[in-house]
């Protein structure tokens, strides 16, 4: 009779469970999609981040609730929220720049370098097509992680055309570091080095503005306070070289005077007596770059080309395929090594290595 009792106390338990459920019904997409965008409309952050949240547990592919969730989360620093919520988008639309541009910066502010580059390359790949503002800044996170992860020149030429755009302390700050060669970000910077970043930055600048009689005089101050930087000099001489080529070629030779395995200089010069038709100084530059950095694709390509030039067949084509090594997703490489193969009679490897570099050519175009 006791046992009777406690079996009907638990089955009006589970009734009483199970009217309860029916009294109250989980909410639907419907209602929770639009309490979400209620609150976020409020500007109840908090309130709209778990509501999009449930929302999404629903409807995982609803890509306005990804992009709000996720622009929402960038807004409150809950940047795992951000990633995922972008990350999700991407894969939906792979074809989006403003979904992978965010992904990016969501990463960044992770400190997960790797994968924001990633993200900001696809972003790249699809040209940045996204507003104005969003596209700007996805530009300058991908040079300063560019400049994070080594990548200087690429950044350097992505920050150039930012320059043009508009000059501000950011973009300076950005430029003297890549300049410099520094695995950085600004925040980063020394306070020791402040002021010379900021030179450099300056400097730069002017230069990529093409207002070159005040990009002369600002690289003449930052010599005169920094005449031991290498860097420095490099830069200027790179600067130079679009107006006086002799005297940009002086000046990169002083940074190597410097320092011996400086490889931009070293490969700059080895490409500059290259178009000069100089082989035999294309090629001495070319093996100190080689010498300096062995694992360089630049090093390889530059020293390769030189060798063609100077009909040493042989060597060209074995340093040509190690730049290919070093970098296989390269159409130059892969163009340089099958003019090296045609010039030594190896017709059929000649043929693979430009089927390899029209292959690239068509994914780079796409």
């Amino acid at each position: 009779m006791q046992l009777s009792a406690r079996v009907l106390v638990v089955v009006a338990f589970i009734a009483t469970i199970r009217a309860s459920s029916a009294q109250s019904p989980s909410p639907s997409f419907s209602t929770l999609s639009t309490q979400a965008q209620a609150a976020r409309d409020a500007h109840q952050l908090e309130k709209a981040v778990n509501l999009y949240k449930q929302a999404l547990k629903l409807k995982s592919n609803w890509e306005d609730g990804l992009w709000s969730l996720g622009s929402i989360a960038y807004d409150l620093n809950q940047y795992k929220d951000c990633v995922w919520a972008f990350g999700k988008l991407s894969e939906l639309k792979p074809d989006s720049a403003p979904g992978w541009s965010m992904a990016g910066l969501c990463e960044y502010e992770l400190h997960n370098y790797g994968s924001a580059l990633d993200d900001l390359a696809h972003a790249e790949h699809l040209e940045f097509k996204e507003n104005v503002e969003l596209g700007r800044t996805a530009r300058l996170h991908y040079a300063l992680v560019l400049t994070k992860t080594g990548t200087f020149e690429k950044a350097i030429n992505i920050l150039s055309d930012l320059a043009r755009e508009k000059k501000t302390p950011e973009i300076i700050a950005a430029t003297g570091i890549a300049g410099l060669r520094r695995l950085w970000l600004p925040s980063e910077v020394p306070e020791a080095e402040r002021d010379l970043v900021y030179q450099v930055g300056n400097a730069m600048a002017y230069g990529m503005e093409q207002d070159y009689k005040v990009a002369d005089q600002k690289f003449d101050e930052v010599l005169k306070a920094y005449p031991s930087e290498p860097n420095v000099h490099f830069r200027y001489g790179a600067m130079l070289y679009i107006q006086d080529d002799g005297r940009g070629i002086e000046e990169m030779k002083k940074a190597i005077a410097l320092a011996p395995d400086h490889v931009p200089a070293l490969v700059s010069l080895s490409a500059i007596y290259l178009k000069r038709e100089d082989s035999k100084a294309a090629v001495e530059y070319g093996e100190l770059a080689v010498k300096a950095s062995p694992g360089d694709f630049a090093t390889h390509i530059v020293l390769g080309r030189a060798l063609l030039a100077s009909e040493d067949l042989a060597r060209a084509a074995t340093e040509l395929e190690q730049a290919v090594k070093l970098a296989p997703k390269s159409p130059e490489g892969h163009y340089s090594l099958a003019q090296a193969y045609s010039r030594l009679g190896r017709k059929e490897d000649s043929a693979r290595e430009t089927a390899e570099f029209k292959r690239l050519e068509h994914l780079g175009a796409k």
